[in-house]
């Protein structure tokens, strides 16, 4: 599903993004990085002054590893002798300069190009290839070594990760195409890489062993991935074809700049920030991410929304220094790709949880801090608060999100794709975690400042909130129960907020859920109703009091406390003579106690009227019913109600 990538020297470049996006986003529309078999990546014809000069063929005799010292590798192929583990052992601030049309070959026997922990190493202009690391270990920079400057390399078709990075290195580019599993790995053994700059480079094609297929859930494939990285900025690549995500930041990153990047056509997410800290993911043009990752989902009936931005247990964290306190999301562009945003915390995952699948404890705790995330001192502050990654402080907001399912993968099933998601699942293991039930659909829903708001919505999108279950229109995600994108367009408009209950008596004859509740009658009627044919009479079967109630205890859910609810309705005497007749409004709690009645009078009306109030949902008010009183002389008169409907009122 991965888009094309170039033929061995050619370039590539990429397509202009679509110019529809609106003046609200500022994402870029052309990439900066279209690397792969450019000049850019041509080093210089003749030798830098000083530098050992190193012939193409052999080089397993010419000793590559002096400090401070630059090395020029002639144009033609270079090897370095056929033991596995023959390889570069640089010195401390040595430069490595390749010549236009400069190889280092591994021919599928060495397993690494550059290792060792030296610093200040510099590697430019060489292309890379051939090199067989193992599963989850890198080619170049293999021990992850600090201060390195890599640029304008061409680092191809290799196994496991074409590049590893340690702390201060700059990433510029370079062309990553066709590794393994990785185009760049960015981990340290003990958690040290800091202020990594990766820009300008081109990512495609990566993952061409499929780890993802071959150690299912390893959670090790990608364009490029991050573990425990604290401040990177990732800017101005063209990260496109890979298969699996784009950009990955897993474990316990923090300070991320993600921003005037391409992303497009990677099988799987767009970007994915996981367990991880405060981050600006600014003026991206993400398009058509996820398509094969998606449709696998969709094949085995699985409907979790497959994104193009996902952000797993991801925080905005004030106690963390960093450039922003939140995980914040503006100025995107997102186009046709399976999903929009999905912001997911898993219940069961926590420090020290059987279910967490990294053995690091949250960075506030500290991440070898494990053990004090027990019972039963985690069911207490502050370790309740400070043991888990909890998805909150997202401030979604500037984006353009557009969706058109005729575009995606040929046509893609909307209920599966097309989704914006805020959920979690029912938290059940272990038996000792005090995040069980729907503590954790609660706080990343409502108490976890979880925002999207000023957005551009173009296409059918739907939206999937609290859990799996649920997928509602935009009008509910924008009303009062969710409360969501606030100043945000669809389709050029602003939803309604959809009724909480809405009865236009147009079906059939039914008159459920209305019930005499005593001394009455219900029917359906046909003809002379107040909108189209239907309505629903009430009549008095004696000559005392009279009642009619709803039979669908404990009422219409969807009420949100501290909400106001227009009531209304219309209605008319049907035999004569109608009662004064009292409309009495109930607002109950979840488990059905009413917690406040409000009384709306029908006075007698031989012509259709119109009843309507305004009120304010209680505290602890989830739902609503309703019933109708009266006290006729007698048996026999009625009168007929039509239109009703309880929704939030207009602001």
């Amino acid at each position: 599903m991965g888009g094309a990538t170039p033929a061995s020297g050619e370039a590539a470049v990429p397509a202009t993004a679509s110019t529809t996006a609106t003046a609200s986003t500022t994402a870029t529309t052309t990439a900066t990085a279209a690397v792969c078999g450019s000049s850019s990546l041509n080093g210089p014809t003749t030798p830098p002054p000083g530098a050992v000069v190193v012939p193409a063929g052999d080089n397993s005799g010419v000793n590559l590893h002096q400090a401070n010292t630059t090395y020029y590798f002639e144009t033609g192929t270079h090897t370095l002798g056929t033991d596995q583990y023959a390889q570069i052992r640089p010195g401390d601030g040595a430069t490595f300069i390749g010549a236009p049309g400069a190889v280092l070959n591994g021919q599928r026997l060495n397993r690494y190009a550059f290792s060792e922990q030296a610093t200040g190493v510099t590697i430019r202009y060489l292309t890379i290839t051939g090199f067989v690391a193992p599963h989850d270990e890198g080619v170049v920079n293999h021990d992850s070594g600090d201060g390195w400057v890599v640029e304008h390399n061409t680092i191809r078709d290799n196994s496991g990760a074409g590049l590893m990075a340690g702390a201060t290195n700059k990433i510029r580019g370079n062309c990553f195409k066709d590794n393994g599993q990785y185009g760049l790995n960015a981990y340290k053994s003990g958690n040290t890489i800091t202020g990594l700059v990766v820009a300008d480079n081109e990512f495609t094609g990566n993952n061409t062993e499929d780890w993802e297929h071959q150690i299912p859930g390893c959670g090790c494939t990608g364009g490029m991935k991050f573990w425990a990285v604290n401040g990177a900025d990732v800017t101005g690549n063209w990260i496109h074809g890979n298969h699996g995500p784009g950009v990955w930041a897993d474990t316990n990153n923090n300070d991320f700049l993600i921003e005037d990047n391409l992303i497009e056509d990677n099988d799987s997410l767009g970007i994915f920030y996981e367990i991880s800290y405060n981050a600006v993911i600014r003026n991206n043009t993400i398009r058509r991410n996820a398509w094969a990752s998606g449709a696998e989902r969709a094949a085995k009936g699985d409907p979790f929304p497959e994104a193009a931005i996902y952000l797993s247990e991801a925080d905005g964290e004030p106690r963390l220094k960093a450039r922003t306190s939140k995980i914040e999301i503006t100025g995107n562009r997102l186009e046709n790709n399976w999903g929009g945003i999905t912001a997911w915390a898993n219940a069961d995952r926590f420090c020290n949880s059987p279910a967490s699948t990294t053995g690091d404890c949250t960075l506030i705790v500290g991440p070898t801090n494990t053990s004090r995330c027990s019972a039963p001192a985690i069911a207490g502050e502050p370790l309740y608060t400070d043991c888990r990654w909890w998805t909150k402080n997202l401030d979604i907001h500037h984006n353009t999100f557009a969706f058109d399912p005729s575009a995606v993968d040929g046509g893609c099933p909307t209920q599966y794709c097309g989704h914006m998601a805020l959920l979690s699942n029912w938290g059940t293991y272990p038996d000792w975690s005090p995040y069980k039930g729907a503590v954790i659909q609660q706080s990343i829903v409502h108490e976890s400042n979880n925002s999207w708001h000023d957005n551009t919505y173009t296409g059918p999108w739907q939206f999937r909130v609290t859990d799996m279950g649920t997928r509602i229109v935009p009008g509910l995600w924008v009303g009062p129960q969710y409360g969501q994108d606030a100043g945000s367009t669809f389709d050029g408009g602003t939803p309604a907020p959809p009724a909480i209950a809405e009865q236009d008596f147009e079906s059939g004859t039914t008159t459920s859920p209305y019930a005499p509740w005593y001394g009455a009658a219900v029917a359906h009627r046909t003809g002379d109703a107040h909108g189209g044919t239907g309505s629903l009479q009430m009549t008095s079967t004696q000559g005392s009091g009279s009642a009619v109630a709803l039979d669908n205890f404990p009422g219409y859910s969807g009420v949100v406390a501290g909400t106001s609810y227009q009531v209304s309705l219309w209605y008319r005497e049907a035999v004569a003579t109608m009662p004064a007749v009292t409309w009495n409004v109930r607002w109950r709690d979840e488990s059905g106690t009413v917690l406040r009645t409000d009384a709306i009078s029908l006075a007698r009306k031989t012509a259709w009227t119109e009843a309507a109030g305004t009120f304010t949902a209680p505290t602890g008010a989830t739902r609503v019913d309703w019933t109708f009183v009266w006290n006729a002389s007698a048996a026999g008169p009625a009168f007929q109600i039509d239109d009703l409907a309880i929704r939030p009122a207009k602001a």
